[in-house]
């Protein structure tokens, strides 16, 4: 019978774990995921209720985007985006960087 050391099980638990993560969605996808169409539009397609996201990059710096993303209501106070503070770091840069070349 043979016998494994204990970095064969953290080996596997390593495998495993890494195994159960998705795989990142792209910047569009994400945006869909989001629920961002529901509200914005692009290109003509999408919700209406917010201001359309064609050409934000010109309008927005990617902190500025940022910003908006993580704290939508403190350039408008009444506005019902919710907060996406809580995306992975690399979702969130993902996003911005997908948004700020909006031009």
């Amino acid at each position: 019978m043979r016998r494994t050391g204990p970095l064969a099980g953290l080996g596997l638990m390593l495998l495993f774990s890494l195994a159960a993560v998705p795989a990142p969605l792209s910047a569009p996808d994400l945006a869909q995921r989001l629920g961002c169409w529901a509200c914005h539009s692009l290109h003509g397609q999408g919700g209406k209720e917010a201001a359309p996201l064609d050409q934000i990059g010109s309008r927005l710096n990617p902190a500025d985007v940022q910003g908006a993303l993580i704290r939508p209501r403190n350039g408008h106070p009444g506005a019902k985006m919710p907060s996406y503070a809580y995306l992975r770091p690399w979702e969130m840069q993902a996003l911005v960087n997908y948004l700020a070349n909006l031009k």
